[in-house]
């Protein structure tokens, strides 16, 4: 995928696309963008989760093509208190 996680400050929780590695397809592709925070992997919410967490939800997909979802913004916009609630964004996860 070409894609470098970080984890967030552990007030927040989550990981975020600290680079992406160039020439990869993350970066070909252009829509993910240093920042990003990762909140599922296909429809299984990761947001919060720790580093380790979050990545193995990523390694252990055994679909064809893994579909990561991303909010473009820093962690206390994501996680902060006029971020996204939990129910809107299970909402969210399962219509994707």
């Amino acid at each position: 995928m070409g894609i470098v996680f970080e984890e967030n400050d552990e007030e927040f929780g989550g990981i975020f696309v600290l680079s992406l590695s160039e020439g990869g397809s993350a970066e070909t592709d252009g829509t993910i963008k240093p920042g990003d925070q990762l909140v599922a992997v296909n429809t299984q919410k990761v947001a919060g989760n720790k580093f380790d967490d979050a990545l193995g939800v990523i390694v252990d997909s055994e679909t064809e093509m893994t579909k990561l979802v991303f909010f473009r913004g820093n962690e206390a916009q994501f996680y902060g208190p006029t971020g996204a609630s939990k129910d809107w964004l299970d909402d969210f996860i399962a219509k994707e």
